[in-house]
């Protein structure tokens, strides 16, 4: 028979093992350093359109996004006002426009506002401050590219996935790969 403090022990000890992982953050947010989930789901969605996956992985399974957090956290610390004003801008227009998030668009709607946006064809008057449509895209793509083509050890490529791809031995050493 349990007295009355060996119930209260157990009790608060039970009911902190079932409260415990409901308290837990959210577990994607410890991956961005830069970048908010939301804003990681929408740059996902930009840099899957710029290298969409198909016989081969694209930049989503490459992990663009981790290439770009790192670069942006560690070397281009001035893009991250543009990154984030862009993604907030672009989220605003496509709710005003089409009533959801860029993310959740159908790909050839996500296809033709990026084209409108690297043709300078957006308005940039709906709130696009900082950035314009054409740099943000501008930038999203030189990115993107360097985070799928570049060497793993920067966050992106991931598996060598455009290594594989485009049929080079891996891990690239210059000066050894027979073409």
């Amino acid at each position: 028979m349990l007295d009355r403090r060996q119930f209260i022990k157990q009790s608060v000890a039970w009911s902190g093992c079932l409260l415990l992982p409901a308290c837990r953050p959210d577990p994607r947010q410890r991956l961005y350093r830069t970048f908010s989930p939301e804003e990681a789901d929408c740059l996902i969605a930009l840099c899957e359109q710029v290298i969409p996956a198909d016989d081969t992985p694209g930049a989503t399974d490459a992990g663009v996004i981790f290439y770009i957090d790192n670069a942006v956290a560690h070397y281009f610390p001035k893009t991250i006002s543009r990154y984030k004003s862009g993604v907030a801008s672009l989220q605003a227009y496509c709710i005003g426009e089409h009533g959801s998030p860029f993310e959740t668009l159908p790909t050839q709607v996500q296809t033709d506002i990026m084209k409108r946006m690297e043709s300078g064809d957006l308005p940039a008057s709906d709130g696009w401050e900082g950035v314009s449509p054409k740099s943000f895209m501008s930038m999203l793509v030189e990115h993107t590219m360097q985070g799928f083509y570049g060497p793993p050890r920067h966050g992106g490529n991931r598996h060598y996935a455009s290594y594989r791809m485009l049929k080079l031995d891996f891990p690239l050493v210059v000066g050894q790969n027979r073409y």
